[in-house]
């Protein structure tokens, strides 16, 4: 019970970023607004809204912890299909996204942030840089991460879109999901290990609620719906030809169970900080950054990618070729 218990808190922690670099870090703008009204009128009920949020990204985030663990991955492009189940996981269990615009709809959020941004960035590469780089070059990277997010968070202003967050909404967005974020991040790093041994009750068990969710989400949009199998089904087949990949530790291990020194999250607060400084910039303009281009960026790096991380795996020398 004592390693359930500590899976579960570690796959909270997890749960907590990817939740972040997902609806916070890109702006989503439901829940952005509804976090704001929420901190508006009834302050005290912002905290409980968003641990049962993260709750239900736990759901999400399992699949990519347990592929990470049972497949070894142990290069960035094995991250990126693991990353990529929590992507269809986020977009096609309890909201339809991954069918509304079949095929790309595929691979965009699903591929082009989540598994980009959420995970490699986000949930990877930030907190590897927390454990290798010195003090100023950290700083450096929470400071353009920030400005990055300042700048993206002007991706959805239109004519027919919600009304753009003020530099005082977005700032105090920023303070509360930045610190939630920080949360996030000490629950991961202190729990974690170099694998994660889930049960195969408990991988069976958060199958069938997968299982259900999958029949009630995707059944509006059947047979098309029914593509996205063939498609999980080649990415855990690469995942498990690519668990006997030769050289190197494995993600989970280069996370863990090397920790940042505390003084490393006293540099996070830069993130939301540098954003705040940067989003005024942008709404007193009126700028907005080229979202159409951005998306299409990160849709065609992010569908080459994954076609290569899926192919790769069968050509790649293994310890038992």
């Amino acid at each position: 019970m004592y390693s359930l218990g500590r899976r579960i808190a570690f796959a909270y922690g997890n749960a907590i970023i990817l939740m972040f670099f997902s609806e916070y870090f890109f702006l989503n703008e439901s829940p952005v607004f509804e976090l704001l009204d929420t901190l508006k009128t009834a302050p005290v009920l912002a905290v409980p809204a968003l641990l049962s949020f993260a709750g239900f990204y736990t759901l999400f985030t399992y699949p990519m912890l347990v592929a990470l663990s049972r497949f070894n991955a142990r290069s960035l492009s094995g991250l990126l299909l693991a990353g990529t189940l929590f992507g269809w996981a986020t977009e096609g269990l309890t909201v339809p996204v991954i069918y509304e615009a079949m095929p790309v709809s595929f691979f965009f959020p699903s591929v082009g942030w989540h598994g980009l941004i959420d995970v490699l960035l986000g949930w990877y590469l930030v907190r590897l840089a927390m454990r290798k780089l010195g003090w100023a070059l950290l700083a450096g990277v929470f400071i353009l991460l920030g400005a990055a997010w300042g700048g993206w968070a002007t991706w959805y202003w239109g004519p027919d879109s919600m009304a753009p967050l003020t530099p005082q909404e977005f700032a105090v967005f920023a303070t509360v999901s930045g610190s939630f974020w920080l949360v996030g991040m000490v629950l991961a790093d202190r729990l974690g290990r170099a694998d994660f041994n889930a049960s195969k009750w408990e991988i069976w068990g958060v199958g069938m609620v997968y299982l259900v969710l999958f029949v009630v989400i995707a059944m509006p949009f059947f047979p098309f719906s029914l593509f996205i199998l063939p498609l999980i089904g080649v990415t855990f087949l690469a995942l498990w030809r690519g668990r006997n990949q030769t050289g190197g530790a494995t993600i989970l291990a280069q996370l863990h169970p090397q920790r940042p020194p505390w003084r490393a999250y006293a540099l996070v607060p830069l993130t939301p900080l540098s954003a705040a400084l940067v989003y005024p910039l942008m709404f007193h303009a009126n700028r907005q950054v080229p979202t159409q281009d951005i998306v299409l960026g990160l849709l065609s790096i992010s569908a080459l990618w994954f076609a290569l991380a899926l192919v790769a795996p069968f050509f790649r020398r293994t310890n038992t070729d």
